[in-house]
């Protein structure tokens, strides 16, 4: 009988070793799971928290154009179709309305008056272009030139170790890892850099004080910018309407300026018939919808019987809403 009771304790004794060895195989695969997608997340989540938002990842299917500030505040542009740089450096004296409603500012003062999300708004209204965002050095790197920063993503494998505790940047990590290694194939006969200050984009002034400014032209500007236009709205060549959507003048004329520099071909500006809250951009499926639903950051859907919409001769119809506005 003793014996009978010593086999069935030690089955039992088996059973609860094999529950409990099952229990800590569940709670180890979970605790993997969780990890794994704690760290999916992280590395398609922002590199330092901040207060500019993107609705989409930049994935290397279109230009990408970002806002540096180091010694000095600057544009990189990278295009991944035509393997292409062009860095635009940017008189620090620019007198030009900062975006928001905050009035003429020196270039070199919108960052302390509203942060990275201002500087972004307001070089999207100096340059005509979309900024996709944005790389800013702090401490011991906070005084480099945008040609030494630019050279060192291109050529040093471990530079972004090396910045990452000295970076603020709303990019992802995995879109970092991306734009360093796009950087680092392009040839060295592909980097375009133009100091805007020696160009006659320019024109020189002073404010009451005596303040030594420079004040840029648009148009002239434009003929620069249009050379960064993106590659696959030129060939796709699909025709674009914009239509203010808002009570607020001149936003359709603003949009348009930005979509033509990328290469739109923009047919219409109007006023809509009816106002939109939020942005929406429809039209036929193309890449040339893809892009523009990133700048605009198009939200909801459209009735196909608006007025506006069944008039439209363009392939792709822009009506820009409230949130439009409030980002300018």
């Amino acid at each position: 009988m003793s014996g009978w009771k010593t086999a069935q304790a030690k089955k039992q004794a088996s059973r609860k070793t094999r529950w409990a060895l099952i229990a800590i195989g569940i709670i180890l695969g979970l605790l993997i799971i969780g990890n794994t997608v704690k760290f999916i997340k992280t590395i398609f989540s922002p590199w330092q928290s901040s207060t500019t938002h993107r609705n989409y990842l930049w994935q290397g299917d279109f230009n990408v154009n970002l806002a540096v500030k180091a010694k000095n505040i600057s544009l990189l542009s990278y295009s991944p179709q035509n393997q292409q740089i062009t860095v635009l450096e940017i008189p620090q004296n620019s007198y030009l309305e900062v975006a928001n409603g905050f009035g003429k500012w020196e270039l070199r003062s919108v960052f302390d008056l509203g942060g990275d999300k201002l500087l972004k708004d307001t070089m999207v209204n100096l340059l005509g272009l979309p900024i996709d965002g944005y790389l800013r050095l702090t401490d011991k790197y906070s005084q480099l030139e945008i040609a030494s920063l630019l050279e060192q993503l291109r050529k040093d494998p471990f530079v972004l170790i090396s910045l990452l505790s000295y970076l603020k940047t709303d990019l992802t990590p995995f879109e970092l890892i991306r734009l360093k290694l796009g950087l680092a194939g392009v040839r060295f006969d592909k980097i375009k850099q133009i100091d805007l200050e020696k160009t006659d984009l320019f024109q020189k002034d002073q404010l009451a004080d005596g303040t030594q400014i420079l004040t840029p032209d648009s148009v002239r500007l434009d003929s620069i910018v249009s050379q960064m236009a993106e590659p696959s709205l030129q060939s796709e060549h699909k025709t674009i309407a914009i239509f203010n959507s808002t009570s607020h003048p001149g936003l359709a004329q603003k949009a348009a300026r930005v979509v033509a520099n990328i290469g739109g071909d923009v047919i219409i500006t109007s006023n809509g018939q009816n106002k939109f809250a939020t942005t929406v951009v429809s039209g036929e499926k193309s890449k040339t919808l893809d892009r523009l639903k990133q700048i605009f950051g198009s939200s909801g859907t459209i009735d196909p019987n608006l007025e506006d919409l069944v008039s439209s001769r363009a392939q792709i119809n822009i009506f820009l809403g409230e949130d439009y506005f409030k980002d300018k």
